[in-house]
């Protein structure tokens, strides 16, 4: 499992590499995450190395956008 990630700060096109993240989020949106995740799991599954990446649908334009790519 790798972390990626942009700086709010940073117009940068290539994401950095995180070495740690750090979630804030109520028990409601943790839940959707988890959901979401399941269901991507699911899809690296059944799609395998066809499988690009999910875009988690953020609650708002304010939230940050979280993208999960299948591992090489």
């Amino acid at each position: 499992m790798k972390f990626y990630g942009y700086r709010k700060d940073n117009d940068s096109d290539t994401p950095e590499v995180l070495t740690e993240v750090t979630l804030v989020a109520s028990p409601t949106a943790l839940r959707q995450l988890a959901d979401f995740l399941l269901h991507t799991a699911k899809l690296i599954e059944e799609h395998g190395s066809r499988f690009g990446h999910e875009h988690f649908a953020p609650q708002g334009r304010d939230q940050p956008a979280f993208i999960v790519a299948r591992e090489e």
